[in-house]
């Protein structure tokens, strides 16, 4: 996926590893050594470290005893992932209906543009950075500092989700987009929020099907890092 600047190493790295993780390339419970990992990208340890912190942050690794072990459960966690998602967005959507100006909107409205034109072209990475910008917005135009801040570790996983689902109909998503988009300017927050809760479940719901083909198929090779 593009992203809106580039990668440091230990971006890259963690990213990296963060596909390999929730596509179940990397299983949960698999040791993730320091060395094998920084042979297998050719650098440092340092870069490394700093990738397994950011995982670590995001719940895709923990520390047991100074040793990291992968910690994704496949749709357990999913389900986990969206129920937190939901609650989070949905104060910031709330807040952000209530404090935002025109001016946010509009700015908001240039997102769904973006998607139109992203899903003439087919263009799927440039539709889902537009996608994930959309919803980061209401983040943004909440005025919730803090809240913006507890969003941002589950940002990058989400972005892989997305990937990972790639939308198979763009046109369609950019029309419930913009559906979306028009509630909210309408100022009821209750119509908002619920609209983002069968938004978010349709989302759930699409990641599920990826995730259970691609474990009906069996056709991910463990990648050796422990």
């Amino acid at each position: 996926m593009r992203t809106l600047r580039p990668l440091g190493l230990g971006e890259q790295i963690s990213q990296r590893l963060r596909i390999d993780i929730i596509s179940g390339a990397i299983p949960d419970g698999t040791h993730l050594a320091e060395d094998n990992i920084a042979a297998r990208f050719d650098v440092s340890r340092g870069p490394v470290r700093d990738a397994l912190r950011q995982l670590e942050s995001e719940g895709l690794v923990e520390n047991r005893r100074k040793r990291l072990f992968v910690s994704f459960l496949g749709l357990p966690d999913i389900e986990e992932l969206y129920s937190l998602r939901e609650n989070l967005e949905s104060m910031a959507l709330r807040l952000a209906v209530e404090r935002a100006s025109a001016k946010g909107w509009d700015a908001v409205q240039r997102l769904v543009d973006t998607m139109a034109v992203a899903a003439d072209a087919g263009d799927h990475e440039r539709f889902d950075e537009a996608d994930m910008e959309f919803h980061t917005s209401f983040y943004r135009l909440s005025g919730h500092r803090r809240l913006a801040e507890a969003w941002r570790p589950y940002q990058r996983t989400f972005e892989v989700l997305l990937e990972m689902s790639n939308t198979p109909d763009m046109h369609a998503a950019v029309v419930d987009h913009q559906e979306f988009l028009d509630i909210v300017r309408t100022g009821d927050a209750d119509a908002a929020v619920r609209r983002l809760h069968n938004h978010l479940l349709k989302a759930k719901r699409h990641i599920r099907d990826v995730i259970e083909r691609q474990a009906d198929l069996d056709e991910s090779v463990p990648v050796d890092v422990s």
